[in-house]
């Protein structure tokens, strides 16, 4: 507490005095010398996204050189985080409530702050292939903390599409963890957003859940039933036909245990995916589903002409004993 109220008292005293005193050649002549200490090659500075922010506007404890060999480490909520000149704030302000966010607060110093992801002097929009950002590069980057989740990721099928094959497409640890607003992984808010992620992509393998007793479930708000990585597993995932799959022949009765102690081998028979519709796949469900459909129009259509001419009946006796008068 007393660190961030320091910052805070700095930015006040040296703001006004380092953002006049310095101009950015004056630091090139030290730290753009290759081999300086603190070496920063200038150019690639000038294509940064920070290219025309004057070096004194981070290093706010800078005001004169030569400077003290160490240096406060650089806040960038000091325009971030408020918006100053055009700085993004959306983004910044979501991971101030993410758990990364909420762990710097608490003075974890192993947990990740702006420059552990994006990096100092050379940061680059995400679609930049240089950036550390870059979507091909993510999970290397969180690689840096959850090496045991990488391990998992990199063999499954995500992780081989985007790394051995350079899929773009396929997910990265960004696109269901989210890269700011990171959430905590038993929080039930994120993982029932998490099925909608999966959908994104999966769209097809969504409408059929979403038919399904899980998935009814789950629209509703409630936990108890499966979720797609309840299934399919979350950093492993495999196809069905690969031996290390929770949907292989081999271990998906333990999977449907997880949630169904008592189940057997037949329980694994199960639709999970099934399409109605798909007659080539599902035989059996699409000739039931037909029959049923017909059985259903058939019954009301039946019913609803006997209740018409029920009706008609009924209103013709009527209007005769009308015209026929009393008794």
């Amino acid at each position: 507490m007393r660190r961030r109220y320091l910052t805070y008292i700095l930015i006040f005293i040296f703001w006004p005095v380092s953002s006049y005193a310095l101009q950015n050649e004056d630091c090139f002549s030290c730290h753009g010398k290759t081999g300086s200490r603190g070496f920063v090659d200038k150019a690639m500075y000038h294509e940064s996204a920070h290219g025309e922010v004057r070096c004194s506007g981070c290093h706010i404890d800078i005001a004169g050189y030569p400077h003290r060999k160490e240096v406060i480490r650089v806040k960038c909520g000091i325009c971030h985080f408020l918006g100053r000149e055009g700085a993004l704030k959306e983004k910044p302000r979501e991971y101030q409530l993410s758990v990364h966010g909420k762990a710097v607060r608490k003075g974890n110093i192993v947990a990740p702050d702006c420059q552990a992801c994006h990096g100092s002097h050379y940061i680059f929009g995400s679609w930049d292939p240089r950036a550390n950002t870059y979507r091909q590069k993510v999970p290397a980057l969180c690689s840096g903390c959850h090496a045991r989740e990488y391990e998992a990721y990199r063999n499954s099928v995500h992780g081989k599409g985007l790394i051995d094959k350079g899929d773009l497409k396929a997910a990265t640890c960004f696109d269901c963890h989210m890269e700011h607003l990171t959430a905590g992984v038993n929080e039930e808010r994120w993982k029932l957003a998490l099925i909608k992620e999966c959908g994104h992509c999966h769209t097809d393998e969504m409408k059929t859940y979403s038919k399904t007793y899980h998935g009814k479930v789950t629209t509703l708000g409630y936990m108890t039933a499966a979720k797609c990585s309840d299934c399919h597993g979350s950093h492993n995932i495999r196809g069905a036909g690969d031996g290390g799959s929770t949907l292989s022949g081999e271990n998906i009765l333990n999977t449907c245990r997880k949630c169904h102690p008592k189940a057997t081998k037949g329980f694994t028979t199960f639709y999970a995916h099934a399409e109605e519709h798909n007659r080539s796949k599902y035989p059996l469900l699409y000739y039931t589903y037909l029959s049923m459909v017909s059985l259903l129009v058939g019954m009301f259509s039946f019913f609803s002409l006997h209740t018409s001419l029920w009706l008609y009946r009924s209103l013709k006796e009527r209007a005769g004993k009308k015209r026929g008068g009393p008794g």
